[in-house]
């Protein structure tokens, strides 16, 4: 597992994402009207801020690439699952909760997922 970036859950996602440039990150990239990337500019993603009430109930926390997704919920299944795999803008997530209940994100990032410095999620996640 690597840690790709952490997840923040939001409910006004502009007001938060003008309050994360005052602190001087940079927006990479919208994968969709729910969703915000931050960083510094030209680098990878550091925070996601997202606006969605079943993510605000999961709370903050790190997301981790294992490959596929998939393939790890197959082959993970004594593991406490709070989410399926399923599609999103980011590419295919799951959740599931650690021995003390702390959330656990795993992502296989969308390789198309551009940003607005033109690169691809795929390729910060292998830079870091």
């Amino acid at each position: 597992m690597k840690l790709l970036f952490e997840v923040r859950p939001v409910e006004h996602l502009e007001a938060s994402v003008d309050y994360y440039r005052g602190l001087g990150l940079e927006t990479l990239g919208w994968p969709d009207d729910e969703t915000a990337l931050l960083g510094v500019q030209a680098g990878r993603p550091t925070i996601v801020l997202v606006r969605d009430p079943a993510e605000a109930a999961l709370g903050a926390g790190g997301v981790y690439e294992v490959g596929d997704v998939d393939e790890f919920y197959q082959s993970h299944g004594e593991l406490d699952w709070l989410i399926a795999p399923v599609s999103t803008a980011l590419g295919r997530y799951a959740v599931f909760a650690d021995r003390t209940g702390l959330c656990i994100r795993v992502l296989d990032p969308d390789p198309h997922l551009g940003t607005a410095a033109g690169t691809t999620f795929r390729q910060y996640a292998v830079a870091s």
